[in-house]
């Protein structure tokens, strides 16, 4: 039998065009709400029994809004799917770090394997999303049930690199709607 995955990832936040958010626990602004629920619009059709978010507001604030409409959905609140931690950029403004090192910028923000001071690269937090997935494919097997993962732009990356088979470099060119969503189908023999 098959099961599904869903996957979405939060909308604006405050501030977090204009920063490098990671762990800031911001919650999602008027435009971050109104993205959620376009979002709950487009799920609608979809079977949730189960959900999953990380510990962060703004992932909680994009589920509540999906399943707002729903028969009660069981949630759990997993930090492994925090949004990459930025360490010393976290809460810089973008523009003022690419100002300051034009050379290393992209790299800094894009690269899977480069270490950001006092933080994580995209593998770092790959070694937290990946075990993550496979507890999730084994609940998703031993309760017979199709589940949704509210995400953040980084986690919801590896997701997809995890369940699409992506390479590192297919993966880091992935670019997510908050309007939109991934199903992905799982079955078990």
């Amino acid at each position: 039998m098959q099961h599904s995955i869903i996957v979405f990832r939060h909308g604006s936040t405050f501030d977090d065009e204009n920063i490098f958010c990671g762990w800031l626990n911001n919650p999602l602004d008027k435009k971050g709400q109104a993205q959620a629920e376009v979002l709950a619009k487009n799920l609608k059709d979809e079977n949730i029994d189960f959900a999953f978010c990380s510990d962060q507001l703004r992932s909680k604030q994009v589920l509540a809004e999906v399943l707002a409409n729903r028969s009660k959905v069981e949630v759990f609140v997993d930090p492994r799917l925090r949004e990459r931690n930025y360490g010393a950029l976290t809460g810089l403004d973008r523009e003022t770090v690419k100002n300051q090192f034009p050379h290393e910028y992209d790299s800094l923000n894009k690269g899977y394997y480069v270490l950001i001071p006092k933080g994580e690269s995209v593998h770092e937090v790959s070694k937290r999303v990946f075990p993550f997935l496979r507890d999730v494919l084994y609940f998703i097997q031993k309760n017979d049930c199709d589940v949704a993962i509210s995400a953040h732009e980084n986690s919801m990356k590896l997701i997809e690199e995890y369940l699409g088979g992506l390479t590192v470099r297919e993966t880091m060119r992935l670019v997510n709607d908050p309007l939109e969503y991934k199903k992905y189908l799982v079955s078990f023999e």
